[in-house]
Parts: C-alpha cells; sequence; structure tokens
C-alpha cells in the first residue's frame, strides 16, 4: 500500500512538474520565399520537410508579410507593430532605430526567463537589438561561392555594383560539395550543437534560425539542382504589368539588375536566364528544405519536440517573371502572400486554414502558446484559436505595404493606391522619407477580383459599376493607414 502511495505521489508530482514546464519556441524565418512549396499545391516542387512539418501542424494558405521587403518586414514580425510612411519602411530597417523602446519577442522572452538565440539572419542588420539574445551568430554569408568557375568569372571581369561598388557576381550556381560548404548548412550545424546544449541545460529556450537559400545568389550543392528537370518549370503568363495598371505600378527589379553578372541593365531577363533563375530558386528551395529537415530531425531526437512550438515563416515572396517583375518590393500576391506553418504540442495537425492573417499576428500568437502577456500597444491579434480550430474566421481583411505603395485585400478584391508626399527629409542614409504627420495623396489605384483574377491580370478600380467598390476599400485603407500613422506610446 505504502508503494502504491508513493507511485501515485510521484505521478501526481511529475504531472505539475510537467504542467509548469515552459514552451520552447523554435522560430525559423527563411528569406526570400514565396508559398512554392509541395503542401501550397505546386507539384513540381521538391519539399518533404516542409510537407511533413505542414502535416504536423496547421498549414495557412492566406498569410500575409505586413511589408514586402527585409529589413522592415522583420522589425514589423519582431516587434508585433505595422511599418507606416516613417517606420518600417526600407530594407535597411531596423527596430531598434524605428521603435527603440519595443519589447521585442526575445526580450519578453527573456525577461520570462528563456535563454534566447539568433542564428542566420533575424534582423536584417545582424547588430540590430543585439543585445537581447544570449546567443547570436549572424551566418549570412550570402555570396559564398563554392564553384571555382563562379570564383574566377568574379575575378575577371571584374563588374561591381553601380551603388555600392561590390563586385557582381554570378544569380545562381552549382558546386559539387556537400552541404555544409554553403553557409545554411552551416548554419543548421550550428543550430543542432545550440539545440544540444540547450537540452543538456534544461533551460527554457527561444531560439531562432534564418535560412538566406532563397536569397539572391541561388546557390546551392549540385545535387539539389539535379532534381530539377527543364520539365518542372512553371514559366508566368503574365509578362507585363496589370492591364489598366497606372504606370507607378512598374517595378524596375534593381535588386538582380544591379548586383549580378549577365542581368541586362533594361528589358527582360533572355529566355535561358530565365529558366536558370527560376530552376535554381526551385533548387535553393529544396536545399533549404533540406536543412529544415535536418533541424527539425534533431529536435526530434533530443526528445525537445513534445514541449517545442516550430513556427515556419518568410519575411515576404519573390518575383520569378510575373509581370515582368523579379524579386519582391510590391503589394501584388506574389510579393506579400507568404508561407506560414505552425506546429504547436496540443493544437491540431494536418490541417489547412484558410483564414487571413498577417504576420503582425505571430508575435501575440507566440506569446499565449508561451503562456507569456505581450505588450498592450502591438498591432497583431492571437490566432491560437485557428490552432484549434482552422475552420473558424478570424480577420475580414489583411493590409500590406512597400513604401509608397498600400494594399488591403479580402477574400474578394484585392485594393491598391499609389502615394505621394509633398513633404519628405533625408534620412541618415540620404534616402527621401515622408515626414511624418505631414499629407500624403492618393495619386492611382488598382483594383483586382480575387475570385476571379487571382493572378492579378486586370485593374479594374476604373469600370463605373465597381465605383462604390473602390470607395468603400479606399475607406478601408485610409483607416488603417491613419491607424499605423498614431504614435506608439511605450511605458
Amino acid at each position: 500500500m505504502n508503494f502504491r502511495l508513493f507511485y501515485v505521489f510521484l505521478f501526481l508530482w511529475l504531472s505539475s512538474f510537467s504542467q509548469e514546464k515552459k514552451q520552447n519556441i523554435l522560430f525559423i524565418g527563411v528569406d526570400d520565399l514565396r508559398p512554392l512549396i509541395n503542401s501550397y499545391g505546386y507539384d513540381q516542387m521538391i519539399t518533404p520537410n516542409i510537407d511533413k512539418l505542414a502535416r504536423e501542424g496547421v498549414q495557412f494558405n492566406q498569410a500575409y508579410t505586413n511589408v514586402a521587403v527585409c529589413g522592415a518586414s522583420r522589425a514589423s514580425i519582431l516587434t508585433g507593430v505595422r511599418g507606416n510612411n516613417s517606420r518600417f519602411y526600407r530594407y535597411y530597417s531596423r527596430a531598434d532605430e524605428d521603435l527603440p523602446k519595443a519589447v521585442t519577442l526575445a526580450k519578453l522572452f527573456r525577461k520570462n526567463g528563456y535563454k534566447t538565440a539568433s542564428l542566420g539572419k533575424i534582423y536584417h542588420n545582424s547588430r540590430d537589438n543585439i543585445d537581447e539574445w544570449d546567443i547570436h551568430k549572424s551566418f549570412q554569408n550570402f555570396t559564398g561561392y563554392q564553384n571555382p568557375k563562379s570564383i574566377k568569372s568574379i575575378k575577371d571581369r571584374n563588374e561591381r555594383h553601380p551603388s555600392n561598388g561590390k563586385l557582381k557576381g554570378p544569380a545562381f550556381e552549382y558546386a559539387n560539395v556537400s552541404d555544409d560548404a554553403y553557409n545554411d548548412g552551416k548554419l543548421t550545424d550550428y543550430a543542432i550543437k545550440t539545440l544540444s546544449n540547450f537540452k543538456k541545460s534544461g533551460d527554457p529556450f527561444f531560439l531562432a534560425v534564418g535560412y538566406i537559400s532563397t536569397h539572391l545568389p541561388f546557390i546551392q550543392p549540385q545535387k539539389y539542382g539535379d532534381l530539377y528537370s527543364d520539365d518542372d518549370i512553371v514559366y508566368s503568363n503574365l509578362r507585363d504589368i496589370p492591364i489598366n495598371a497606372p504606370s507607378r505600378a512598374n517595378h524596375q527589379w534593381s535588386e538582380l539588375r544591379n548586383a549580378y553578372l549577365d542581368i541586362p541593365q533594361n528589358g527582360p531577363v533572355s529566355a535561358q536566364m530565365e529558366k536558370d533563375l527560376i530552376k535554381s530558386y526551385y533548387a535553393s528551395v529544396s536545399y533549404m528544405d533540406a536543412m529544415l529537415g535536418k533541424l527539425i530531425n534533431a529536435l526530434d531526437d533530443l526528445d525537445l519536440r513534445e514541449n517545442t512550438t516550430i513556427v515556419f515563416w518568410s519575411d515576404h515572396g519573390f518575383f520569378l517573371g510575373e509581370h515582368g517583375f523579379w524579386c519582391k518590393h510590391h503589394t501584388f500576391q506574389e510579393a506579400i502572400h507568404v508561407p506560414l506553418i505552425v506546429s504547436s504540442p496540443g493544437m491540431k495537425s494536418n490541417v489547412k486554414s484558410d483564414a487571413l492573417v498577417e504576420y503582425v499576428d505571430i508575435y501575440p500568437t507566440i506569446s499565449e502558446l508561451a503562456g507569456l502577456n505581450p505588450p498592450d500597444y502591438i498591432h497583431g491579434k492571437s490566432f491560437v484559436q485557428l490552432l484549434k480550430n482552422p475552420n473558424l474566421d478570424f480577420k475580414d481583411q489583411i493590409y500590406s505595404r512597400y513604401q509608397f505603395r498600400e494594399v488591403v485585400q479580402d477574400k474578394e478584391y484585392s485594393y491598391h493606391e499609389i502615394l505621394y508626399y509633398p513633404e519628405t527629409r533625408k534620412n541618415k542614409y540620404g534616402a527621401k522619407t515622408h515626414v511624418s504627420g505631414t499629407k500624403i495623396i492618393v495619386t492611382q489605384k488598382m483594383l483586382f477580383d480575387m475570385k476571379n483574377d487571382k493572378n492579378q491580370s486586370i485593374n479594374i478600380s476604373h469600370y463605373p459599376e465597381n465605383k462604390n467598390i473602390v470607395e468603400k476599400y479606399s475607406r478601408k485603407l485610409k483607416n488603417m493607414r491613419d491607424f499605423s500613422e498614431n504614435k506608439i506610446f511605450i511605458k
């Protein structure tokens, strides 16, 4: 009888201990990844590990970034605050400059007893809020070319970026090397060692791992290129901006034009370059997928999975020739529609949600899963309810932007406005920026029917029958713009 009582008390004590154990967070970000993934319906893609993660959690089919450029998007995600015309605006935006007193995700977890680690590209600038991490390793070697032909070409041609003077390199390469010869392979090995150390110490952790593989240049081991044949490549049928689109809807994709060899300064890329770019983007996705699988397998092997929430996200999407564009920097679908998968203990698995979700919603969601109270000034809304019941309605619309472009979108329409700022100032980087609190003028509009024209091929904003729709969505966009422009007060 005494032994029975002992085991009953032991069980109750262990159960109590288990309930008090803090929820770990594995926060996996990817650069420039649109939902070009098998689990999202793109059958040509070889992404077995992302597919597996989707089966183990909830995949959000209609998730959207709030700013379609890296620095601004990441600052917004990590603070839970929307960008506006002067905050989280450009690729080099920093959270510690634009919102210096913000309680970021890492700060919130750290002050609640977690060990925090940033490995790879989490913030765009590796020095941004660097003091909030117990462990910090940047792992951002974007141009770590391995193929001798690439290295020789860079040296021999000696072509330089017109603005920053950096040597241009190939936009893609394959090399007969191991996975850990490139940046993301090294990053994964270090992340696994970090997980192992957390296992040994028993510390609860917020581990952020940021992959760069799907960012230009698309460089990876040869075996990932061998996964794809020419027949796998899907080309866009939209070779120009939408019919009836205003001129300022155009996009110069200067990131590709200015930094890489054999890319024209004007006009489209060659047919061969288009094929090579798309194929190498696919290969980069598959390389990243393999590293993701290796990382999550290590989490499983260390018996950490049952108490760890995995959040898989990308900072924004990427054009692959749609509308004649490459790269990001827009409010069209290819730039703002992003992958989001959450696998959390006790929540639903192997389900997909069509609810509209924004990236500012990640902050309060992770906080709630960990039992933490986020600051009251953040702009997001927790979607934990969707992890329990993915079929629920969540938001009526999403809001996104890129510099002078803004969009409000629901399941019926995507409405865009192009802005003009009469009063500007030069920031410390020499770029013109809107003066906060001054007038903003809407110069051009676009409206797309998201039920019948998901590819956004025809701007229907000027059709007389759509006048009331344009007015309705213009009010929605102005309301969100005004809300985002409000000053944030942080205690």
